[in-house]
C-alpha cells in the first residue's frame, strides 16, 4: 500500500475504486509531505510523538479514535494546543464495510462529541478505520462534515520489527504531497517514536517540508487506498485498538466523559 500513483479523484457516491493521489492538489508546494497519526491518543506513546513535533517545530494530524478521547481528554487538548490537525477515526475501530450505515453514522457521531467534549473543537477529516469504506457511505459520510483523507503512503509500522524498518518503507516511497500513514497508539509505536526523529532529518536533508492537511475548501484531500477484502492487505492494529476495553457496537450516545 506504499506505492503511490497520480490520479484524479472525485469523491462522490458513485466513485470507483482507485489507487490514492500522490499529491494534496496542484498547488501544494514541490516538496511537501504530511504526517499522520493513527488510533490515538495513547497515554504511552502519543506525549512521546508531540514531544518529537514540537522540538521540530511539525504539526500533523491525528486521527484519533473516539472512545480513547473519552479516556485520555487531556491528550486530546494538547494535540489541539500544540497547534496539531485531530480527524476522526471513528469510536470504537470497527471496520465500517462490515456494519450498517446507520451504525457508521453514529460511530461518527460518538467520535465528533467525544473530541468537542475534550477540547471544545469538531474533527474536520473522517480516516475510516483500515481504510475501509463503501461507495455509499461516502456521500453520508460527506453530509455529516467530514472530507475523507486516508493516506498514499503506509510506513508499515503496525508490522514494523524495527526503527530501521519503518525509516526505509517511509524515505523509499514518500516524494512530494505524500499523506504519510504512521499510528500512535499500537504497541509497535514504539518504534515508530524511534524512527520519527531519523525520518523528519532525513526528508528535510532530501529538501522536504512538513505540514498537517490543509483544512482550506479549496484545499481538501479526498485520497483513497484501495479496497481489499483480505485482512493481511490492510493496517492490522485492530489487535491493539480493540482489545481492552473497547465499546460494544451500538447506538447509544456518548456517555460521561473519560478521565486520564
Amino acid at each position: 500500500m506504499g506505492v503511490t500513483f497520480m490520479a484524479t479523484l472525485a469523491c462522490t457516491a458513485g466513485f470507483n475504486d482507485v489507487m490514492p493521489l500522490a499529491r494534496a492538489n496542484a498547488g501544494s508546494p514541490a516538496k511537501v509531505v504530511y504526517l499522520t497519526f493513527d488510533d490515538g491518543p495513547s497515554q504511552r506513546y502519543t506525549p512521546k510523538i508531540l514531544d518529537i513535533l514540537h522540538s521540530q517545530h511539525i504539526t500533523a494530524t491525528f486521527f484519533v479514535v473516539g472512545y480513547r478521547c473519552e479516556q485520555f481528554p487531556s491528550l486530546v487538548r494538547r494535540i489541539q494546543e500544540d497547534g496539531h490537525e485531530i480527524g476522526n477515526h471513528g469510536f470504537s475501530h470497527f471496520d465500517p464495510k462490515k456494519h450498517a450505515l446507520n451504525e457508521v453514522i453514529v460511530d461518527i457521531q460518538k467520535t465528533d462529541a467525544a473530541v468537542w467534549n475534550a477540547c471544545g473543537t469538531k474533527p474536520v477529516y473522517y480516516r475510516p478505520p483500515y481504510g475501509s469504506i463503501n461507495a455509499s457511505e461516502v456521500e453520508c459520510v460527506q453530509k455529516l462534515g467530514h472530507p475523507i483523507a486516508l493516506w498514499t503512503v503506509d510506513s508499515m509500522d503496525w508490522k514494523a520489527k524495527s526503527a530501521s524498518a519503518i525509516v526505509a518503507q517511509v524515505e523509499q516511497h514518500a516524494q512530494p504531497g505524500s499523506i504519510i500513514l504512521f499510528h500512535d497508539g499500537i504497541s509497535s509505536s514504539r518504534l515508530t517514536v524511534e524512527a520519527m526523529p531519523r525520518i523528519i532529518r532525513d526528508l528535510r536533508r532530501a529538501g522536504y517540508t512538513f505540514q498537517m492537511l490543509p483544512i482550506r475548501d479549496s484545499m481538501r484531500i479526498q485520497a483513497l487506498v484501495p479496497k481489499a477484502d483480505d485482512d493481511s492487505m490492510l493496517p492490522c492494529d485492530t489487535h491493539d485498538v480493540q482489545r481492552h476495553r473497547r465499546p460494544p457496537v451500538g447506538t447509544r450516545s456518548i456517555g460521561r466523559q473519560g478521565r486520564d
